[in-house]
């Protein structure tokens, strides 16, 4: 049995997950979510434009596009193609708590 380190793209919802390649057979190794809801997240109007665009939204709240998927997931979104609605109220997740979880580097 052969296991090799696999590097998924920054944009990846499993970016910070190792994963690995076993006899050609992926094999997630932490599949705890490393951002939950949490009470100090902020709440945030979806403004028209931004309702299908996660990007978007994670740009202004995160300072980067590429953690997206943290709003997908302490939203409960599975689907980040299905939009929100304009003037829907979601949540984001503070930069201090991205830090401190070390999803997010300052």
């Amino acid at each position: 049995m052969s296991a090799q380190r696999v590097e998924l793209p920054l944009y990846s919802l499993f970016s910070s997950t190792p994963v690995y390649n076993i006899d050609n057979v992926l094999v997630f190794g932490l599949l705890r979510d490393p951002v939950v809801p949490d009470p100090s997240d902020d709440l945030y109007l979806v403004n028209p434009g931004e309702t299908d665009r996660l990007d978007l939204i994670a740009a202004k709240a995160c300072g980067t596009t590429r953690l997206w998927w943290a709003i997908a997931r302490v939203n409960n979104v599975i689907d980040p193609e299905i939009p929100f609605d304009v003037r829907q109220q979601i949540r984001l997740p503070t930069r201090t708590r991205l830090a401190a979880l070390g999803v997010l580097a300052v």
